[in-house]
This record gives C-alpha cells, structure tokens and sequence, in this order.
C-alpha cells in the first residue's frame, strides 16, 4: 500500500510542479495576472448557441478541452530576471519542444510545445515573450495546457488580448 501511495505521489509530482512555477507571480504587485481553470472553460462550453453557426461551436468544442490558461505580464526589471529563470528552468525539466521563434516590433517571442494526440494537437502551448511595448520594457508568459487545437487556438488567444498573440496564427503552418 506505501508503494502505490509513494508511486502515485511521484507521478503526480511534476503536474503540481508545472503550475507552481508560475503561481507565485499572481500575489505580485509587479505582476498582472490571469488564471482561468477547468471550471471556467466547462461553464462558458454550457453557454447555450445557435446550432447555426460553425465557429462558435468549433470555439466551444476548444474551450471545453482546456485544463488551464496562465498568463503572467511585467515590466518590473527584477521579476523580469526572475521569470526568465523560471521560464529556463520550466523548459529544461518539461522537454518542450520549440515551435517557432519571431522578432520583430522590439519583441522577442517563443513559442513550446508539448505534443499531443497528433500532430494538430499539443498538451501544453507555452510563450515567453520579451520585449517592450510603448518604450516599456515587457515580459509576458502564457501557459495553455490541455487537448489544444493548434488550428482553434490563435481564436482564442486574440480574444484573451495577448501580447503575441497574433504570432499564433503561424504556430499550425511551422509545427
């Protein structure tokens, strides 16, 4: 019975670790943050919508396969350092795969990837952005994890306002 409690504890592990990374940026001052879960993306797939229309369902069909959007923003110089170690150590013990990187507009933008189901699928869509936006310095994180549609996802993401957001509509033509 300690064996199966021990192996359940360590297999369960690197799940908890992934999203404490990240969680302690949203008690920051420094820091705007949004966390949507499960339960949000389950409460607005029950919102009722016209048979009618293909792209709302198709919308609603990814957002109901979502686990968890994390998206961290700064400008603050010390949490900047901090979250580029985080983001390094994050990549390293998760072995993400790069999807693409862009940089343009005074952006540096990465995109990673977990795979999924096949190739139009990821478990997890990571960004790290730096940059500056209005001659401010910027660094934002995003973290999507679930049974994403690469195809579906740029949608979703433009709707969220965030930065880099638009790169995503290339993410599906590189991957």
């Amino acid at each position: 019975m300690n064996r199966l409690v021990i192996t359940l504890l360590l297999s369960l592990l690197p799940i908890l670790s992934q999203s404490q990374n990240f969680e302690k940026y949203e008690d920051m001052k420094e820091v705007d943050a949004m966390v949507m879960t499960s339960k949000m993306f389950k409460m607005l797939a029950k919102v009722d919508l016209s048979d009618n229309d293909p792209e709302a369902r198709a919308y609603m069909k990814l957002i109901e396969n979502l686990d968890r959007i994390q998206i961290y923003k700064t400008s603050d110089s010390k949490v900047q350092n901090q979250m580029a170690s985080d983001v390094k150590s994050y990549l390293q013990k998760n072995s993400m795969d790069e999807l693409m990187r862009v940089s343009e507009d005074g952006k540096n933008i990465k995109f990673y990837s977990i795979p999924g189901k096949n190739d139009n699928y990821v478990k997890e869509l990571f960004m790290y952005l730096q940059g500056t936006d209005n001659d401010k310095p910027m660094t934002v994180i995003l973290s999507i994890t679930g049974e994403i549609d690469l195809s579906q996802l740029s949608k979703l993401t433009s709707d969220l306002k965030v930065p880099g957001a638009e790169e995503l509509k290339n993410v599906n033509k590189k991957s």
